[in-house]
């Protein structure tokens, strides 16, 4: 009775153990099709299905453009898929907003695209004279506007190199110490050459060229230690004065 026993033991044992020799066989094969399942379904869920398609946009960083212009520029591709959008596309398109120094794009999961815009901010107000339009640090005219803003420097720009005499008059303004440039009421520019600074009660500074701002804004401010209606930085080391007060 005891040797049927060992024998029945010993018979399950082998079974078992074929049993297990061939799961181990066939487990790879389970798990290489489980990833080929779920690698398929994935490419699907992203690529192919509407479920993680686009349907909205969010803008961030807008103040003087409305969101909804950004919305239409950026012309985002609703239902399509959120993995398949170009999204280097849709930043160049709200890039060419004349307000807008840069967007970055990127995708909000499951559906959305994010919109974040850098506006330009204006440092001076160029005038021919009828028309008043906003310049950035980069010397870009964004927007033109029906009257001077407060704040802002204004600059006659007039002749023909227009952009690189309003690119001039961006550098001379940026160099300008924040309480002089809060005397500056107007800046006459006929060439990149010929920038003047018109400041308070009728005083001038010559400043000839963009070059060598920030020396002449150093000279300047020593040189306007002296009570005078003419100050001529424009050869910063031969500086000059005229109508100067005894």
């Amino acid at each position: 009775m005891s040797q049927s026993t060992d024998l029945a033991r010993a018979q399950q044992r082998f079974a078992r153990r074929q049993r297990l020799v061939r799961w181990r066989g066939w487990l790879p094969w389970a798990v290489g099709g489980l990833v080929v399942v779920l690698g398929g379904l994935t490419v699907w869920l992203f690529y192919f299905s509407s479920v993680l398609a686009v349907s909205g946009v969010k803008v961030a960083g807008a103040d003087t453009v409305p969101p909804a212009t950004i919305t239409q520029v950026a012309a985002a591709p609703m239902g399509t898929p959120l993995a398949k959008v170009d999204l280097t596309a849709i930043a160049e398109r709200v890039r060419t907003i004349q307000a807008v120094a840069d967007a970055q794009v990127t995708r909000a999961w499951p559906n959305q695209l994010k919109i974040v815009v850098t506006e330009r901010v204006p440092v001076v107000v160029v005038t021919d004279g009828s028309n008043f339009e906003l310049v950035d640090a980069t010397g870009v005219a964004f927007k033109t506007v029906p009257a001077k803003p407060e704040g802002l420097p204004e600059a006659l720009v007039v002749g023909n190199r227009r952009e690189v005499t309003i690119r001039s008059v961006v550098t001379v303004s940026a160099a300008l110490p924040v309480g002089l440039r809060s005397q500056v009421e107007s800046i006459s520019a006929a060439s990149p050459d010929s920038i003047t600074l018109n400041l308070e009660s009728l005083v001038k500074v010559v400043w000839g060229s963009a070059d060598d701002s920030e020396r002449k804004a150093e000279v300047l401010s020593v040189l306007m230690k002296r009570d005078a209606k003419v100050y001529d930085v424009s050869a910063p080391d031969l500086p000059v004065t005229k109508g100067e007060k005894k």
